[in-house]
Formats: C-alpha cells, structure tokens, sequence
C-alpha cells in the first residue's frame, strides 16, 4: 500500500506563469496553518522553491500519520508549458518553463517523497492545440518543439550519413524480410537499440518529424535506482549542475549490492565528470541492461552516514535558437570526447 497524493503549484497552473516574485503556502491555508492568509505569501524565488518543498513534506507527513510507515508517490505533478500567451513557442525561449520545472523536482527531492510521476506525456501535442484535453498543455513532449540532443558524442558527418544510406538500400529488401516475423534476433535487436541514437537513420533527419522535448533539462535529472541502506537526503542543482546524495547503510556496501545513480549524459558526460565521495570506491559505466543505453554511477561505500557529490557540465539554458548564445549541444562536448581531455577533472 502507498499513499498517493496529487499536488501543482495552483498559481502557476491556473495563471499559466511563473512567477518568482510571490508565491502562496497553498497547503497551509488550506489546513489552517496561518491565523490570515497574507502571512501564507512567500517573496522571492528562493522563498517560494522552500515552500513548494514544504508543501509536499506536509502531505507526505499526513501520510505517515494517517495510514502508517507506508511509501507516498507523488502520483501527479507538472507545469503548464503554454505559459504568457504561448511565448516561447515563438521565441524558443523556455526559461520560465525549465524554472518552473526545476522548482516543482526540488520540491519533490527535497520533500524526501519515495516516488513520483510526472504529468504528463502526449504523443500528439502540438502548439496549437496542446494535450487536446480540457484546454492543457503539460506535457513534456511535443510534435512542434526540438528533439532532445540525442547524444554527447558527436554526430556522423554529411558523407558518412551518404555513405551509410547507400550500405542501407542493399540491405532493405532482406531486412524487410527479417522484420515481418518475431524472432529472438530482431526482439532483443529491437529491445536493446536506443530509441534516441547517435548512429545514422536510414530516412533524412528532414523526413521523421521527430518530436521534442520542452525545458528538457529540468526533467533529465540524476536519480539514485538503488541505495544500500536508506536515503538521508537527496538533490540536483541545475544551476550549478551538481549532484548530492547521502545515504545511512547497516554495513559496508557488498561487491554485488552498491548503491546505484542514474546519470544523465546530457547533464554529466563522461569525460567531463568530477565525483568526490566520503568512503569507498566507485566506477561510471555505460549499459543497456533496461533497454535502452544509459550511464550509471556505482558506488561501494562504508557504513554509517555516507555522502556522494557529482559535478557535471555547467550549461547556458533556454536561449533563444539559432542565437550567438546557442553553442550548440554538439560544440560542448566535443571537448568530452578527444578534443580537449586537458578540461576533464575526475577524483
């Protein structure tokens, strides 16, 4: 059993803008915290990522009282992107959606809520008419936006996409034939490929109409999978990109049970990575184990109170497309990946 709450920031939902000036301990107010609701308004952006945070450890601590020691999941959260008349669908300027975002998983890390789901994912939204329900648009994919740079390493080059179609055209016709049937073969081939890939497509970039992912930065965020012992506290700063996590284990973590980080590429690529931990040893490794790739922090630490610190790439955020300031995805982390090794600070 689990107690399952919903909770949205209601000024920025129902304003459709985020505000960082002023903000409302909605939860207060509503459980008759403050004697008048003026004392519920929170000033400045900080001031009101705190009482976000707030909010939600106050409902998860209803659940501990209510029910019992029982996990709460945050069962649905997000933000309006079609936030000041649809803005940034024109400018491509998401910096009030990523702020927003940022500041609801804040709460959500900080609260030490055992679980969440974000609202939401529509295949079809598109700018015009959103999630085609009830007027919304939360969701964090759309057919109209950019897609979610697909990898650090850098992409192929005008002659090899020539040359790779050319390789492909031969072998249609027998893959085609493959492909009509279900086999071990092609299952796992299709279970383990990617489904966002650095390798080239056999159909022109121009011709897929891929959809993409709005403030993606936000919502890409590192995330302990496993933990040996329990979860003192946890949190990502996507200002600084920097990663916390402490953890409280019985014992000293065993060879087949570390304690288990999810890490996004795109906020912390390999070569370009510092880890700085209190005790044991660790190893950053890539593997497709779920599916799809994804890169992984294994840490084997002591007993006792135990702390992790992950610094990633510090990234401009939310510019304008296609201006001075848009360094291109490709560009930062080229440096990664032979170009520049003399940036990279491992510990």
């Amino acid at each position: 059993m689990a107690f399952t709450p919903h909770y949205y920031d209601g000024i920025t939902l129902m304003t459709k803008h985020w505000n960082s000036t002023w903000n409302v301990d909605v939860v207060g107010v509503l459980r008759g915290k403050y004697w008048h609701p003026a004392l519920a308004i929170r000033i400045g952006e900080t001031a009101i990522r705190n009482c976000l945070r707030d909010q939600l450890a106050t409902l998860r601590q209803e659940g501990l009282d209510r029910i019992g020691k029982h996990p709460c999941v945050l069962s649905e959260f997000g933000i309006p992107y079609d936030m000041d008349d649809k803005k940034a669908y024109k400018t491509g300027d998401y910096s009030s959606q990523s702020a927003a975002m940022d500041a609801n998983y804040f709460a959500v890390e900080g609260s030490q809520i055992e679980g969440h789901c974000l609202w939401t994912y529509c295949a079809r939204n598109d700018h015009l008419r959103g999630d085609f329900w009830n007027g919304e648009d939360l969701s964090i994919l759309s057919l109209d936006d950019k897609p979610l740079p697909e990898s650090p390493v850098p992409e192929y080059s005008q002659s090899s996409l020539d040359l790779a179609r050319t390789a492909t055209v031969a072998n249609t016709k027998k893959d085609v034939a493959d492909d009509r049937n279900v086999t071990p073969d092609n299952l796992k081939r299709t279970l383990t490929n990617p489904s966002i890939s650095s390798a080239p497509s056999a159909k022109d970039p121009q011709l897929t109409n891929a959809p993409g992912f709005r403030a993606a930065e936000a919502f890409v965020r590192p995330t302990p999978t496993v933990v040996y012992g329990d979860i003192v506290s946890t949190g990502f700063d996507l200002r600084q990109c920097t990663y916390l996590l402490k953890v409280k284990a019985p014992k000293a973590a065993p060879d087949e049970s570390p304690t288990i980080v999810y890490l996004p590429e795109y906020h912390f690529p390999k070569e370009q990575c510092e880890v700085a931990v209190s005790s044991g040893k660790w190893e950053l490794s890539t593997d497709d184990e779920e599916g799809t790739t994804l890169q992984k922090l294994k840490w084997w630490h002591a007993e006792g109170e135990q702390s992790l610190k992950i610094s990633g790439l510090v990234r401009k955020h939310n510019v304008p497309v296609g201006s001075e300031e848009d360094a291109g995805y490709l560009e930062q982390c080229q440096q990664g990946y032979g170009f520049n090794f003399g940036s990279c600070s491992v510990m």
